[in-house]
């Protein structure tokens, strides 16, 4: 409360502090059980105390509203000056609107993309008690059933047959081979989840600067070619969201109007063939520019300037062949099914070593643990190693999946709604939706004249 309202926080010796110091000397005469549950309590209201802290009004800084219930949302009411602009200028507004601003506060917002905002170390204690929401545990409870199920059964059956217990031994030899195997397996999905954005983000740059270039450079001369192949690279990202999802999507209309008709099954059956025809197209399109403008033949800047839109629309499909690469070839099988058949033996046959070590209970709850942490760790493996995701677009951009005989969507678009961006996958539709919408702001841009 201090902190929200830009107050200095409270130490030991300030009533607040002081409150906190009495609670924890009042644990101290409790049973030993409410002493360690209350001072687990403790820490962690002391932890997520002060989370999403605004900067006081000593350092000069404006101490923002005391946020509201309603999401921590601000409505700014937001005046701009009245420009005459075009109607196709949407990123110009002639009129007083009531616009939303999210404004990040507070563990409950993080993570955050837009802001840039990442998990912290605060957030240990809503992470914990978010387990049983876990997307991970979803994915990983028929194994943690199973293996719940196997040491019941030691449990119950070690009192009357003492020989099932046998030595940890063979578990400590093996645990550094598997731990080595594991990360390899990690280590490989994630360098697929690395590679994968880069990709977008080169393809990202790379229609920035062909929008800018066309527009500035090639637009003079050819205007009609230069409208024409905006349009084009404005489709472009759909087709590329197309062959990352595996053809498990609707073609979007603004690709599809660019595309034959009919060709509906050969494009499932090889998604990047979309991406291909256009990128014919924006070829065609050039030389469709040299044609109408009148000085391309003689003016040699206007000429190195098409060369190079040529040589980046090359990028665009050496991109696409990456993006292709990653969907059609997987980790290495081999490495998955043996990580599987091992992970499954050696937590299989943890009961029978805990079992004559530890109390009954104990060696449930240590096996349990140990299960979910390894098995946690071997999903986020094969999740990331396909990181294209269909996340939930909206408007224009909303994904509506293509779906099979059982009336069901594709797993990846299964995947997408069911998490966040970035939790398991990158939401390529989102990133589509970006770089569309970039490409159509820099066409709409007025050309400064020339002096």
């Amino acid at each position: 409360r201090h902190l929200s309202r830009g107050r200095r926080r409270p130490s030991s010796t300030s009533p607040g502090g002081g409150r906190s110091l009495l609670v924890f000397v009042a644990l101290l005469r409790v049973d030993e059980t409410m002493k360690v549950i209350g001072f687990v309590t403790w820490l962690a209201l002391l932890s997520v105390r002060g989370v999403g802290a605004k900067p006081s009004a000593s350092t000069g800084a404006k101490v923002p509203p005391k946020p509201t219930i309603e999401a921590d949302m601000t409505v700014t009411k937001v005046t701009e000056a009245v420009t005459p602009k075009p109607p196709s200028d949407s990123l110009q507004k002639s009129k007083t609107v009531n616009e939303v601003v999210p404004r990040p506060m507070g563990f409950r917002n993080r993570p955050a993309v837009d802001y840039g905002l990442r998990y912290s170390s605060n957030d240990w204690f809503i992470n914990f008690i978010s387990t049983p929401t876990s997307f991970i545990l979803r994915r990983i409870r028929y194994q943690l059933i199973a293996q719940a199920a196997i040491c019941l059964a030691v449990i119950y059956f070690y009192p009357k047959h003492p020989g099932l217990s046998i030595p940890l031994t063979g578990h400590s030899l093996v645990s550094a081979s598997l731990g080595l195997l594991m990360s390899y397996r990690t280590n490989s999905a994630y360098a697929r989840f690395w590679e994968a954005r880069g990709h977008w983000t080169s393809i990202k740059a790379t229609c920035r600067n062909l929008a800018l270039m066309v527009k500035s450079h090639i637009a003079p001369h050819s205007p009609v070619a230069a409208q024409h192949f905006l349009k084009l690279l404005a489709a472009y990202p759909a087709t590329l969201m197309y062959l990352c999802l595996g053809g498990s999507i609707k073609m979007p209309d603004i690709a599809q109007k660019f595309l034959p008709i009919g060709r509906t099954s050969e494009y499932q059956e090889h998604p990047a063939l979309p991406a291909m025809d256009l990128c014919l197209q924006m070829h065609q399109t050039l030389h469709e520019a040299v044609l109408e403008s009148t000085t391309a033949k003689v003016d040699l800047v206007e000429a190195a300037h098409i060369n190079e839109v040529t040589h980046m629309v090359d990028t665009l499909l050496t991109k696409t062949s990456c993006c292709e690469k990653i969907l059609r070839t997987p980790v290495p099988w081999t490495y998955s099914r043996h990580t599987s058949r091992f992970l499954t033996l050696w937590i299989g046959t943890l009961p029978f070593a805990l079992i004559g070590t530890l109390p009954r209970w104990i060696t449930l709850c240590v096996t349990m643990s140990a299960s979910y942490c390894m098995l946690g760790i071997e999903e986020i493996g094969h999740l990331i190693e396909q990181p294209f995701l269909g996340d939930a677009a909206e408007g224009e951009d909303q994904i509506w999946g293509l779906v099979d005989k059982d009336g069901e969507a594709s797993p990846l678009i299964q995947r997408g709604l069911s998490t966040q961006p970035y939790d398991i996958g990158i939401p390529v539709c989102s990133l589509a939706a970006q770089i569309r919408e970039e490409v159509e702001r820099i066409a709409a841009m007025p050309v400064a004249s020339n002096h």
